[in-house]
């Protein structure tokens, strides 16, 4: 039985999950960008994977893009990881009705906190604090590997469904007024800590940024993964003037040739 891991990740936290699970089950890892040039995606994979963080309790743009493009889905076994630094919502569900659109079915999903990456809103998390949740989703991998291999089907919960209930309607707010809208970049710089090396050009998912006077130039169509800021090597891009004295984070085990790799 032929598994494929399909994920997307701007700072690692869902490619470690992704690589972690492919590990265990013994499934081929692929970047979600790395196949976004294909008009449609066949899937020959008895079981298939997707793997990405969630935005604003959404899929990412090209999440639901890369998932309209899917087809022989009919009969395979689907999963889907979902990283969360702080409320996943329905984002599981919405993810079940887009797979549904193409034929196919989500048999099981699973929330996994990660340390959140949106360095606009605040800072870093302390680093006892990553710790733990790299320590619980050690615990956790193996029983949603367990699951995945024997072809259950898993309990798609919203994660803390109280904070949920509370937070839903502002974060809704706050998407539909273009908090994730392609233009969001306009609000990206970069100091005179720059040196135009060209490493945001690089880690960007979806090629929004070009290199222009030897700085970066966004060009709206933006993911707002926040990969160009988090993986400056000089820390120079910033998001309006909220992050220029806030901590960067991607994963500690994610290697900036990695992220390289899933640009391919």
């Amino acid at each position: 039985m032929s598994t494929e891991l399909y994920y997307f990740s701007g700072t690692g936290n869902s490619l470690v999950v992704a690589r972690d699970i492919a590990g265990k089950i013994n499934g081929t890892l692929i970047s979600i960008p790395s196949v976004m040039d294909n008009e449609s995606i066949k899937i020959d994979a008895d079981v298939i994977g997707i793997v990405f963080p969630a935005y604003y309790m959404r899929m990412p743009g090209i999440v639901e893009r890369f998932i309209g493009k899917l087809t022989n889905l009919q009969d395979k076994y689907i999963f889907a990881i979902v990283t969360v630094g702080g409320i996943a919502g329905s984002v599981l569900h919405r993810l079940s009705e887009t797979i549904n659109k193409r034929g196919g079915n989500l048999a099981a999903g699973f929330i996994v906190r990660m340390p959140a990456n949106y360095i606009d809103s605040a800072d870093a998390l302390p680093l006892f604090l990553q710790k733990r949740m790299f320590r619980n989703w050690n615990r956790k991998a193996n029983k949603i590997a367990n699951t995945i291999h024997t072809g259950k089907s898993g309990l798609m919960k919203r994660f803390n469904p109280v904070m949920t209930l509370l937070f839903s309607r502002y974060i809704d707010k706050q998407y539909l007024r273009g908090d994730l809208s392609p233009d969001v970049d306009k609000n990206f710089w970069a100091d005179s800590k720059c040196n135009g090396c060209g490493i945001c050009l690089k880690v960007c998912p979806v090629r929004n940024i070009k290199i222009v006077d030897d700085r970066p130039a966004w060009q709206h169509h933006c993911e707002k993964c926040l990969a160009c800021i988090q993986w400056c090597p000089k820390q120079a891009i910033q998001f309006k003037n909220v992050t220029i004295k806030r901590k960067r984070y991607h994963h500690p085990d994610v290697k900036i040739s990695d992220v390289l790799k899933w640009n391919e």
